[in-house]
């Protein structure tokens, strides 16, 4: 039965007002040697596709334009096979635009939420991807998301501009006070001289065209 928003597939507990899915913790930091984008991944990891072999481990990631994922949403299960060939999936990004209306922000954190949950009850490593937006959403924008766990972090898309630059360093810093990760994984495409040190930084490469989706 569809149109239910994937209610009527699973409902998962929430401990905050907005009714978020928690999202399941990573308590062992993780070691990953390559990461490759939904997209890629659905087309080179499938039963039977062509693709050279890669040694050591190998994980998922979304820092991409939502529409290239929102399958994920509308069909589920279709992606838990794929998922299931990973090491580690990195939770969907869909995106929480700054000048969006709340509503819709919120609408998408529940999806990314909603989406983890799923997965991780389907035996799949589910990294908590933390998506936050500017400071006046703080209220809601870290309900759901589990402390002490190792995290994700992307700055993809926002880095050129001074005053996202600034918005993206306000929301780590109040990741990093609120969750007390015990590990971050830094996802960007620009330099490294904006990556925060501490952080383990993966720098994806720059996708021609302009995609700046992350």
């Amino acid at each position: 039965m569809r149109g239910l928003l994937n209610h009527n597939i699973a409902a998962f507990k929430a401990e905050n007002e907005y009714g978020f899915p928690e999202i399941f913790p990573i308590t062992e930091r993780v070691r990953c040697d390559h990461w490759v984008d939904f997209d890629t991944a659905r087309r080179t990891m499938k039963p039977g596709a062509k693709r050279p072999q890669a040694n050591g481990t190998g994980g998922i990631h979304f820092y991409i334009s939502d529409y290239k994922f929102n399958g994920c949403w509308d069909y589920p299960n279709r992606y838990i096979e794929l998922f299931k060939r990973a090491d580690y999936v990195i939770g969907t990004d869909f995106s929480l635009y700054y000048d969006f209306p709340a509503a819709l922000q919120i609408f998408n954190k529940y999806r990314n939420h909603w989406l983890s949950a799923y997965y991780s009850v389907h035996g799949i490593s589910m990294i908590p991807n933390i998506t936050v937006s500017t400071p006046n959403c703080y209220e809601w924008s870290f309900c759901g998301y589990p402390k002490k766990s190792v995290v994700a972090f992307s700055d993809i898309g926002s880095m050129s501009d001074p005053e996202l630059r600034s918005i993206i360093y306000s929301a780590y810093d109040n990741m990093v006070l609120r969750l007390e990760p015990i590990q971050v994984l830094y996802f960007t495409r620009s330099s490294l001289e904006y990556a925060p040190s501490e952080a383990d930084v993966i720098q994806l490469p720059f996708i021609k065209g302009g995609e700046t989706d992350g």
